[in-house]
């Protein structure tokens, strides 16, 4: 990959014919894209993603590497295995438990691009390229109900723990992405881009602290497939 960049990179620069732009860009992820009103609030409201943009283009080719911010939350339906004396979530042994891992993640994609149709007005651009995803904190949050006296009635609490390294998924995973992209009077960008999850995530969650206190089952599938929805804006 790295190759291939520099060989195009060499190449715009003996050409001179080369442009390079960079700005910010906002959005959100979703798991099905929406044209609804309701739905694309709904994806700013609870999967907002920030950050800024590069773009080296050439003729019709171009490179765009990113660096975009974004927080993930996951639920998992998981079995209590330690004791009332030596758990620090202070969950009472049988609970049935639902714990959140919520995270924060920077993303770096590396995307190579094609311009469709390229017009003063309107650019119309289709791209691919990898990805790398930080872990840059994590909180864990559980939720457990649990019969106390006996008779089927159910008490309800919630324990938080601050992050611990130990808790932590993998602190870098890898995926791809593939999309297309539209540019506005050469400064306002559109794009929709799909992550595909090319690392299993949570593979090794029973393997941390956390999997000391709770069976999470099997999570070898875990890789997180979304869209990525962003408006951006070049300032050069």
């Amino acid at each position: 990959m790295m190759a291939v960049l520099l060989m195009m990179g060499s190449a715009a620069f003996a050409g001179g014919g080369f442009d390079i732009a960079i700005g910010p860009k906002v959005g959100y992820q979703t798991a099905k894209l929406s044209y609804k009103k309701a739905d694309i609030k709904d994806g700013f409201s609870n999967h907002f993603t920030a950050g800024i943009f590069g773009r080296v283009t050439f003729g019709r080719l171009y490179v765009q590497p990113e660096l975009m911010y974004f927080k993930t939350s996951n639920v998992f339906d998981v079995r209590f295995t330690g004791t009332d004396s030596d758990n620090i979530f202070n969950i009472p042994t049988g609970a049935n438990v639902n714990l959140t891992l919520n995270q924060a993640n920077l993303q770096l994609p590396i995307l190579v691009g094609v311009k469709i149709i390229d017009l003063d007005v309107v650019s119309v651009r289709g791209h691919v390229g990898p990805t790398a995803n930080f872990v840059l904190k994590s909180k864990t949050l559980v939720d457990y109900s649990y019969s106390a006296t006996g008779d089927g009635t159910e008490q309800h609490g919630q324990s938080t723990s601050e992050k611990n390294e130990t808790f932590n998924t993998k602190s870098i995973t890898w995926g791809a992405q593939v999309g297309v992209g539209v540019d506005v009077l050469k400064r306002i960008t559109l794009d929709i881009n799909y992550n595909f999850g090319l690392s299993k995530v949570f593979e090794q969650l029973n393997t941390t602290t956390l999997g000391e206190y709770f069976d999470f089952g099997n999570t070898d599938y875990s890789r997180q497939n979304t869209f990525m929805v962003t408006v951006g804006f070049k300032f050069f």
